[in-house]
């Protein structure tokens, strides 16, 4: 394959940010999954939304419906289950006092 198409292929997400430790091997720079699993490391929910832990020991994946990303998540500290959906925009209706 050609370092054109590599590039093009690792680049249609955009420009990545550095990137923390990743205790797992990610795929080479390139690969056609190599952005998403780098996004994924990026996104994916870092504490318990029900108790704040760290989700080092939990388990977090991640899937798609449509355009949202789902993160099922369990904590291994509160064995807390649920999904975690990350959103561009919410918009929330608030009643008035």
């Amino acid at each position: 394959m050609r370092e054109i198409d590599q590039a093009r292929r690792a680049a249609h997400h955009g420009p990545m940010p550095d990137l923390p430790p990743d205790p797992y091997l990610l795929p080479p720079p390139g690969d056609w999954f190599a952005s998403d699993a780098a996004h994924h490391l990026l996104d994916k929910p870092k504490f318990c939304p029900s108790c704040a832990s760290s989700l080092d020991r939990g388990l977090t994946t991640e899937w798609w419906s449509g355009h949202e990303r789902i993160f099922m998540t369990w904590c291994a500290a509160c064995r807390w289950t649920g999904n975690v959906v990350l959103f561009d925009k919410a918009i929330i209706e608030e009643p008035e006092h």
